[in-house]
Parts: C-alpha cells; sequence; structure tokens
C-alpha cells in the first residue's frame, strides 16, 4: 500500500486485521488449545472429555473463542479467524495428538529378524513399548512428557516459520478469481474487474 501512494496509484486502504489474539488462542503458553492439548496427553488418564472440560475452563471468555450450549452438549468448540468461525468437534484429539503406533504393531516391528526393521521400531516406538531386558532402561525412563506431539510439531514449525516472516520483507499476491464455476480456461471479465476494483 505504501507502493502504491509512492507510485501515485490511486486505491482505497485496506486494513489488515491483526491475529496475534487468534495465534494465542491457539498456541499461547498455558492458555493455547494447543498446550492445553499437550497437557492433556502428558497426564494419565485423559480423554477427549476432560480436554473439551479443559478447554471450556480456561478458554471461555476470549473473544476469538466460542463455546455455546450447543457445543458443549457435543464437545465442540468455535475459533473465530479471519474468514470466519470454524467449529472444532473434539472427538479424537487425544489420541490423534499422541499419534502413536498400535501396540501390536509395534511389537510386530520389533521382532523382525532384519536388523533394519528393528532399528526402525527402536526408533519409532514410544519409550514404554521397548521390549523388556538389557538396555531398555533407558527408554523406559523417558516419558511420555518427552515424546513430541502433532500439536507440539505444528507449534514449533508455526514459531519457526513466525520468526522466517519477521526476518523478511514479505510482498503479497493477490490472486484472482477468474470465475464463480470454479472451472479451468474461463475468464469472465466482469468477475476480474470486479476484483480489481
Amino acid at each position: 500500500q505504501e507502493e502504491y501512494e509512492r507510485e501515485g496509484i490511486q486505491w482505497s486502504f485496506i486494513s489488515f486485521p491483526e491475529n496475534q489474539d487468534v495465534l494465542d488462542l491457539i498456541d499461547k503458553k498455558g492458555s493455547g488449545i494447543l498446550n492445553i492439548l499437550d497437557d492433556q496427553c502428558r497426564a494419565p488418564g485423559t480423554t477427549d472429555k476432560t480436554f473439551a472440560n479443559d478447554i471450556y475452563q480456561k478458554c471461555t471468555g476470549h473473544t476469538r473463542f466460542e463455546a455455546n450450549f450447543r457445543q458443549v452438549g457435543a464437545r465442540q468448540f468455535g475459533v473465530h479467524h479471519y474468514a470466519g468461525t470454524v467449529e472444532y468437534d473434539t472427538e479424537g484429539f487425544v489420541e490423534k495428538n499422541r499419534d502413536e503406533l498400535p501396540k501390536e504393531a509395534t511389537e510386530l516391528l520389533l521382532s523382525s529378524t532384519n536388523e533394519f526393521v528393528k532399528k526402525l521400531a527402536n526408533i519409532i516406538s514410544p519409550p514404554t513399548a521397548a521390549p523388556t531386558g538389557g538396555g531398555s532402561r533407558g527408554r523406559k525412563a523417558a516419558s511420555a512428557g518427552t515424546r513430541v506431539t502433532v500439536g507440539g510439531q505444528f507449534s514449533r514449525q508455526l514459531q519457526e516459520l513466525r520468526k522466517k516472516i519477521d526476518l523478511t520483507s514479505p510482498h503479497y499476491v493477490r490472486c484472482l478469481k477468474p470465475n464463480d464455476l470454479l472451472v479451468p480456461d474461463h475468464f469472465d471479465p466482469v468477475n476480474i474487474v470486479d476484483q480489481l476494483r
């Protein structure tokens, strides 16, 4: 927009909303949805219901969080993103976030006669799934809290992306929708001109 002013192009100012409050709702230490989910995955005996109750308790009151009576009854919640509200169902959140292999699959890999498969099994198996005997103590000592969850991976990747963006001067390209029919090789000139105004 500053470049438009320098070049004398007629345009109307477009205000870009600050999304820090949404990022905080999703990823803030202690009270963000992903952090609450990771805490639930570290604690014993947690379920999707305990996760849902925890986010209702900690996130209710946040301007971008929604949990009405219908949503609470169905263990759902909404996040008001820039483009609109997205509703999430907590069913399966805890299990998917743990991202663990079934015990049977781990045991099968560990029992392989192929050395490569055994090494692979030791790398990907959860700390408590190591076979008993010599050398398993170090792996058993690692707790579920040391495993990186799917939410933890996403959070780390989001932080890395934000650091990269902060170090650069990004230029954004506005994409034009050629037609409302979503078909290739069809350009609606009226639609395109409307988007350029």
